[in-house]
């Protein structure tokens, strides 16, 4: 676990949680870099999965889905003491 992986300009993590019968929480941690900064950053928790390469599968597909659908309304922005060239 805690592997990570880039898709569309975010870094995706797993960071997949043993349970104590045995299985795994999924979850995920999405990134989005603004150069050598964090820009923003989404914690997904998931279902419970009896391995640790289901977890994975699972977390993947979510993050990429979320990626598609959302790296558009990120609108985030970080605060800048310089003001607008004219």
């Amino acid at each position: 676990m805690n592997s990570r992986y880039v898709y569309q300009g975010y870094v995706f993590t797993d960071v997949t949680t043993p349970t104590d019968d045995g299985r795994y929480r999924a979850r995920v941690a999405i990134i989005s870099l603004a150069g050598t900064r964090t820009r923003s950053q989404r914690f997904i928790d998931l279902e419970v999965f009896p391995t640790p390469e289901a977890a994975l599968e699972r977390i993947t597909a979510v993050a990429k889905a979320w990626i598609d659908h959302e790296s558009d309304k990120d609108s985030l922005a970080l605060p800048t003491n310089f003001a607008d060239f004219q």
